[in-house]
């Protein structure tokens, strides 16, 4: 268990750093920042930025795809994965709530059908 821990986040700082200096990169791409200071600035910015939604993840995927020249697919899927599994999670969670509404209705439906035919 805590192997697995240590795993996940492991990867998730990973991750991140790749997040950050994306978001960096785009900043810097967006205002043209050629000053070393001025690069320290907006990574420290960057810091703050990347864990915005929506805004970072866009600006993550300008970097990404303008100035590492990513494919846009892994781009995307760097930034949203968070949404997607959010996304995934929600529609199993939801499925798995309407398959057991349709099975307790189903039960309730045959109670009423057996109260019926005790009472005929």
């Amino acid at each position: 268990m805590r192997t697995a821990l240590l795993l996940v986040l492991f990867f998730y700082i990973t991750i991140s750093i790749y997040q950050i200096s994306a978001v960096a990169d785009a900043l810097q791409l967006l205002l043209m920042i050629e000053n070393t200071f001025l690069e320290g600035v907006v990574f420290i910015i960057s810091l703050f930025l990347t864990f915005t939604p929506l805004l970072g993840p866009v600006l993550g995927i300008i970097g990404a795809v303008f100035v590492w020249k990513w494919n846009i697919l892994f781009a995307s899927l760097l930034f949203f994965w968070p949404y997607l599994l959010g996304l995934l999670f929600f529609f199993f969670k939801s499925k798995a709530k309407t398959e057991s509404r349709l099975d307790s209705s189903d039960i309730e439906d045959a109670e009423i059908l057996d109260e019926v035919s005790k009472d005929s």
